[in-house]
This record gives structure tokens, sequence and C-alpha cells, in this order.
């Protein structure tokens, strides 16, 4: 049974007459793939724009195209390379703030977990997913794709957002990086242009013989958000899980012991470097999931999706087996907390544990 209990909230009908009868909606909709609108914010600026008051959408693909010009040395790439590039991303609909609040690495660790055994053909960029080589100088092609799934799954359209009314107000807002954020050497020296081209999937509002919208089940929301929490010391780093009234479908974990080096639960990690254990604890003292050490968690995110996951993440994954047994209800926990363990050998400056929570609300 789901860890908690707790109630479903209804949220972002519409306010006009309407069913929900996803069979007759399936049958009657059509679907609209279209690029919406074009940003550039420019290296550490950020750009709001609304989404069209069109349909229903369901997601929203964000595809950088720009190029990479390294003058006068070469550049040292960090780990945030290359999807942290969309440093910061924003998505609001009406009077709830930030339902998804993350950055590109973030929509690049979900993406790999959504599609299995997920290999890249299209993107392109110099060196390698998390960085670490020197880029010579010269000019390189940049195309990087994020995807925001607003729908829990494409087949259902669960908590796809009802965007056709006036009263509708869906704005998502994007934050390009500087170079300093995603190169360790010589930052200035590398000098990132292009834009974000914003591409949405919607789908048609139909009507019934009666004059009312045939809908899905749009009575949830679907949030990913994803929050930092600093740490000073070995041993266990105790981090807060965000309650609310909703569902915890999944929690990304992961740990830095600096603010340009992560830690890895690899069993052949360095001792420097070395993330031992994890575990969900909730009420004090119940602990349902333990992993001793961490690298057992990163051998099952392995066996889901066909390799660990990108960026040194580990992910617990209530929707990959059983939902309706394995969800946490986070209404009916409390103290509910992610407690990774941080190895003896790590030397924490400046540290952090970054939780990323997807959620059905």
């Amino acid at each position: 049974m789901p860890t908690g209990t707790g109630a479903v909230t209804l949220q972002t009908i519409p306010v006009s007459p309407f069913v929900t009868d996803p069979d007759a909606f399936f049958g009657m909709t059509e679907k609209n793939v279209q690029t919406v609108h074009t940003v550039t914010p420019g290296a550490g600026k950020s750009k709001t724009e609304s989404i069209p008051q069109v349909g229903i959408i369901a997601k929203l693909l964000i595809t950088f195209v720009g190029q990479l010009v390294v003058t006068t040395a070469a550049a040292t790439t960090g780990d945030r390379w290359p999807y942290g590039i969309l440093s910061n991303y924003l998505l609001s609909a009406n009077a709830t703030n930030d339902l998804w609040s993350c950055d590109g690495v973030d929509l690049q660790v979900l993406r790999f977990l959504r599609y299995p055994a997920y290999r890249e053909f299209v993107d392109q960029f110099p060196d390698v997913v998390g960085g670490g080589g020197a880029i010579a100088v010269g000019t390189y092609p940049l195309y990087l794709t994020f995807e925001v799934p607003i729908a829990v799954d494409e087949y259902s359209l669960v908590a796809s957002l009802f965007a056709q009314s006036s009263a509708v107000n869906i704005r998502h807002k994007l934050t390009q990086a500087t170079s300093a954020e995603l190169f360790t050497a010589n930052p200035a020296n590398a000098v990132i242009t292009g834009d974000f081209f914003v591409e949405s999937t919607t789908f048609e509002v139909p009507f019934d013989g009666e004059g009312r919208m045939v809908i899905p089940d749009l009575s949830r929301l679907h949030g990913f958000n994803s929050f930092d929490t600093p740490i000073s010391n070995v041993g266990d780093a105790r981090t807060e899980v965000v309650r609310s009234d909703g569902q915890l479908l999944r929690l990304f974990v992961s740990a830095r012991n600096n603010p340009t080096s992560r830690l890895s639960a690899a069993a052949n990690a360095a001792s420097t470097k070395k993330l031992e254990t994890l575990r969900i604890q909730y009420g004090g003292n119940q602990r349902p999931l333990e992993w001793d050490p961490a690298s057992k968690l990163l051998a099952r995110n392995g066996m889901d999706y066909g390799a660990p996951l990108p960026y040194d993440r580990l992910a617990v994954d209530n929707l990959k087996e059983n939902p309706a047994r394995d969800l946490f209800l986070l209404q009916g926990v409390t103290e509910l907390v992610a407690v990774p363990r941080v190895g003896a050998g790590v030397t924490v400056a400046g540290g952090s544990v970054r939780l990323v929570q997807e959620t059905l609300f």
C-alpha cells in the first residue's frame, strides 16, 4: 500500500460546462505540434514568455541552437556541461507558482529516465556529458534538447494543462547560464550564443452534442521541483522533502562536496568523492527504503533504465513497478527526509544535497 494518507485536490479544470470523458476526447481531438516562440535571453540573463492560450497543453520541447566560440586558449568544461546551459527553468499556471522549477541538468536526467536505454544521436556539443575536458580554440555547433512533459504520460494526458480560456495564464521563464557556470578553466575564453526554440504539443478541445467541452483527466497537476540544501560535514546529510497534498512520484538525489564537484555512489568512486549510503525516512525513525551501500540503488537504476542516470543522480522511482503500491502520499507522512551519507574521506567545503521532487498534485 502507499506510504502515508491523503486526498486528491482537484485543480485547473475549465470554468465552462464540460464533461470528463477520456475515451470520447481521444476519439474527437486533434494533436498539434508547433513552435510557439523563440527565446534569446543571453548569457546570465532570463526571459519570460506566455504560452499561447489554445487547447490542452501536454508537453513542451525546448531546443537550444547556437554555437560555442573558444578564443585565445582552451577552456575546460565543468560538471554541469552541456545541459546546464539552461541554468534555471520555471513554469507557472495561474496562481500555482513554479509548478516546474529546475534546471537543464534536471530535465536531461528526467528525459533519460522516461526513455529507458536512451541514447543521444541528435544533440551536438563538444566534449561529453558531465564535462571535464579541454575544448581547443575554435567554433563548435551546439544543439541541445530539453523536454518538459507537462502530462504525466502521453497516452492518458493526465495532468495536462487546460489553456483555452482568457482566465488562464501559463508562463515560463528560461535563464541561460554564464560561461563561469559551465567552464572551470578559462571561462572568459568561451562565448556561447544562440536561441531557445519552444515547441508545444497541444490537443484541440472538442464539444459534445450538448455544447459541453470534452476533456481528459485534468483534475491533477504535474510538478517537478528542485531544492538545494547546504551541507558542511561528512556523515549523514539529513535533507527534508517538501511536503504537500500530492503524491511523490519520483525523487532524484545527488550531492556535492563543493560547488564544482559531484559525489558519486559508484562502487569504484574514490574515497574523496564517495556517497556511501542513502535512505528515505519519515516519522522520526521509520526507514521504508534504505540502500547500503548506495551503489545498490545505482545498480537498480541501471536495471530500470538501461544505464545509471547521468550527472551522478540517484532515482527513487515510485512509478516504475507498481504506483498504487509504492507512492508516497505526502500529506500523510511527517518528517519525510532523504539521508545520503557522505564518505569520511570527502572534504566538504560549500557542499550541498540536491533533491528533485516529481509530484502529482
